[in-house]
Parts: structure tokens; sequence; C-alpha cells
């Protein structure tokens, strides 16, 4: 697609991944601090608040993306994005532990429907063609918005203090303002299935999860991409136990090394994009996995700064190839009517973000840092063999349609013939995934 007939509602989806990612990061990483400062919580009361979050959003990602579905993507982004803006107004106003904790389960519910329902909506307005593209951008702007953050909110003197998560608050209503002013000029949103002819609303969502349960295709990407965020979503958490014990500047080294992830995966996201695009998506998970591992190498073999900067590095492009695939995968399998149940199923994958930290503490608890990240990084190896058996097994996990590029003066447009009896034109809204 021209990027002239991009919709403008698809590029204020990407624009505001990378304006919350701005606002989480001023806020969410000093969270800790704002907990002990502001409200003098002791450390395990903190970690009790922060670490339960994670539940909170597998379970929001998938009903929200799942509701989408049935009423609708834009009333169901508004309903979260407004759960933000009073969630970072409860933390500005908390003053006692209760209502931190309901202000964090809320800020975890409210925050993870953006991310499954925001694909199923670009998935709705962009052809085929561009998506994977789109998804690059969109994990673009959400590294950038983490990597900028944290620094600009050191420099405005806003880290762990009261007034941040105002700001916060203050940001995610005028970019809530500016979507439902857009999207009630954009033209042609699909229709709710709730308000389509047909069986009841409770027995389309029960359709619909009864399509995710049982649905082989995305059961094994959901194992196999739960085996990469094993290894890839809590790497600082990994990181930070080893260096601690083993080197005596250990802090320095970690802060280097994830200010390269961050810088890495903004500097080279575009320029790999380009590349993973002419790649099948089993493929570029399949290298991506295995610089997952080189990577994961490359930390077991360090000794200096230098060389975790450069393990870090190949890491990172491991990401890169890996995020924007996974998508695209879950893109390809889902039906019309269920995707963004398919999208929202996804978050289970963060249940990765717990084993990978679990286990790597008990291999570095029973061995050393090198079995710790070799262990751990044999994982990634893992999900490869299994998308590579998945998709040369799987109906429906490669492309079944030869593709034609046909190059005009302004663009390269892509001609699709389906050998499946399913018209699959880049021209036709696409049926439908990281973060």
């Amino acid at each position: 697609m021209h990027a002239s007939r991009t919709p403008f509602l698809a590029r204020l989806l990407v624009t505001g991944s990378g304006i919350m990612s701005l606002a989480n990061s001023v806020t969410i990483p000093f969270l800790a601090v704002f907990l002990r400062r502001e409200l003098g919580l002791e450390p395990a009361a903190i970690g009790l608040v922060i670490g339960s979050s994670v539940f909170f959003s597998i379970a929001a990602g998938f009903f929200g993306g799942t509701l989408s579905d049935h009423f609708g993507r834009i009333p169901v982004l508004i309903a979260g994005l407004s759960g933000v803006v009073v969630s970072f107004a409860g933390f500005a106003a908390a003053e006692h532990l209760a209502a931190v904790i309901a202000a964090n389960a809320a800020l975890a519910l409210s925050s993870s429907v953006f991310a499954p329902v925001s694909k199923a909506l670009l998935g709705d307005l962009l052809p085929e063609g561009t998506r994977v593209r789109w998804f690059s951008h969109q994990y673009l702007a959400t590294n950038a918005g983490y990597a900028i953050g944290p620094l600009l909110g050191v420099a405005l003197g806003l880290s762990g203090a009261r007034i941040a998560f105002a700001v916060a608050a203050a940001v995610y209503g005028l970019y809530l303002a500016a979507l439902a002013v857009t999207a009630r000029f954009t033209p042609s949103l699909p229709t709710p299935a709730a308000n389509a002819q047909g069986p009841s609303g409770a027995d389309r969502l029960l359709r619909s999860l009864r399509a995710v349960g049982t649905d082989p295709r995305l059961l094994i990407l959901l194992f196999a991409g739960l085996l990469l965020e094993s290894v890839q979503l809590r790497i600082s958490a990994l990181l930070a136990q080893d260096l601690d014990l083993s080197f005596d500047n250990g802090a320095q080294i970690l802060a280097a090394v994830m200010t390269t992830n961050a810088v890495t995966v903004v500097a080279f996201q575009l320029l790999a994009a380009r590349f993973v695009l002419r790649l099948e998506a089993v493929t570029a998970i399949t290298v991506g996995g295995l610089l997952l591992f080189a990577g994961m190498a490359g930390f077991a073999f360090s000794t200096t700064l230098w060389h975790f900067v450069a393990a870090m590095v190949v890491f990172s492009f491991g990401e890169v190839f890996i995020v924007p695939s996974e998508f695209a995968l879950i893109d390809r399998i889902a039906p019309p009517e269920a995707r963004g149940a398919y999208f929202g199923a996804q978050s289970f994958t963060q249940l990765g973000g717990f084993a990978g930290p679990f286990l790597g503490g008990l291999l570095l608890a029973e061995w050393d840092g090198m079995v710790m990240y070799l262990g751990i990084g044999t994982l990634a190896l893992a999900a490869v063999t299994v998308y590579l058996a998945a998709g040369h097994r799987v109906p429906g996990l490669r492309r079944t349609a030869s593709t034609q590029r046909v190059n005009n003066p302004t663009n390269s447009i892509e001609l699709t013939a389906c050998s499946t009896g399913t018209c699959c034109s880049a021209s036709r809204p696409a049926s439908q995934y990281r973060s």
C-alpha cells in the first residue's frame, strides 16, 4: 500500500504506542522508588504490588482482545485507555497500600488491552502486504519510547515522584481524546459482531473462546512463543542475578547492556524490517531464535563490559527478527470473527517472563552464570525446533499463495493468487497476534 493511502487511524495507533511507552517508562520503572519514598513500603510489599501485575496483564490481554471482536475495537480501546488515565491518577493520589494495589491492578488490566486490540485493528485497517511493516513500526515506536522515557524522567526530575503519575495521566488523556476524534471520522471501520445478525453475543463470545482453545495451530504458536519469551522477556533479571554475583561493577555493566538493547532495537528496526519482510515468518523467527541463543552464549563466556555489550547487540537483533514475525503468524491463522481473541491469546506467552527468571535462578544457584545462560538459551533452540516442525507440517503457518511483485514508478504492489480457494488479496482487510 502506498504510504499516502495508509489510514490516519493506523498511523495514530503506531504513534500512540510510542506515546504510551514514553509515559509508562517515566513512571513504571521507578514505581518501586515511589512506593518506598512516598508510602514507606517494605521491600516485600513492593515486590507483591509489582509482581502481581503480570497475572492481571495476561487476563486483560486475552479478554480485551476477545471482547473487541464482539463490541468493536474502538469501544474497547477507549475503555482501556480511560482505565489507564484513572489508574495513573489513582497512583498520584494514593496514600495507602490498598489504594496502590487497586491502582496497580487497574493499570495492568487497562493497559494490557491496548496491545492486542490495536494489532487487531491494524489488521482490520491495513491490507495483508503491509501489516508486517506496520507491526515493525509499532514495535519500533514502543522501544523508542522506552529508550527515551527513563532519561527524560531523570532530566525533568520526575523519577519516582508523585507528579510523574499525574503527568502520565494527562498524556494518556490527550491520546485518548485524539483516538476518539480520529475514530469518529474514520470511514469503514469493521462492524462489531454484537451488531451483526446471527447467534447471540454470549454464543458468539463462547464460540471465539472455543476457537482459541481448540485451534492446534494457535496452541503450538503459544507454546513456542512462551519458550522464546522465557529467554527474551526478562533478560534484565537474568543478567542482574549473575552480574551482581560475579562482577564488582555489575550494576554499571547491566545499565550499559540494557541501554545497548534499547538503542540497537531502535537504530536497526527499520533496516532489519526491510530484510524481515523478504522472509517467510517462520524463517525469520528461526533466524531470530538462533541469534537469541548466540547472544545467550555470548553472555555465558563474557568477561568484560564490551563482551556483554557485543552479546547484547546479537541478542537484540534476534528480538528484531522475532517480534513482528510472531504477530504475522497469528494474523495469518486467525479467523475474521475471532481476530481480537487470537491476538489476545498471545498474552499467555508472557508467562515466560516468570518461567525464565525462575529457571535461571535455579540454574545459577546450583551451578553458575555460564550454565544459566546456556540453559535458558537452549529454550530458544527448542522454540526454533517447534516453529520449523510446525511450519512444515501445520496447514496455514506458511503462505499458501504464490506472490509476484509488480513494480510501478511509486511503489511495489503485491498481486496474490490464493491456492486455498479463499480470496486473500492484498486489497482485502485482513483476517486475523511480543510487548
